[in-house]
């Protein structure tokens, strides 16, 4: 009886973990909606840093750079594109 009931709880358990979360898809566009004027803001301050007096052998500016490549690449796509298929 002690096995059925272990097996039962193993299916249940495997079941619940496994099972989908249905949800509206609406809801990820409202989410996920790129502020591109507040990005362009961020590259306007990218732009203007002074990297002399950054010590780039630093680990936290290693990483800081490299979101900030990243943030560069998003808005290129979101943004940027998306101003120049409008003014066409």
């Amino acid at each position: 009886m002690k096995v059925l009931n272990k097996i039962l709880a193993t299916v249940a358990a495997l079941t619940i973990a496994t099972s989908a979360m249905a949800h509206d898809p609406k809801m990820h566009n409202q989410k996920d909606q790129m502020n591109c004027e507040k990005m362009s803001k961020h590259m306007q301050m990218m732009k203007n840093m002074d990297h002399s007096k950054m010590d780039m052998n630093d680990p936290a500016m290693q990483s800081m750079m490299a979101n900030m490549g990243k943030m560069q690449q998003m808005y290129a796509k979101h943004c940027v594109s998306a101003t120049d298929s409008k003014t066409k």
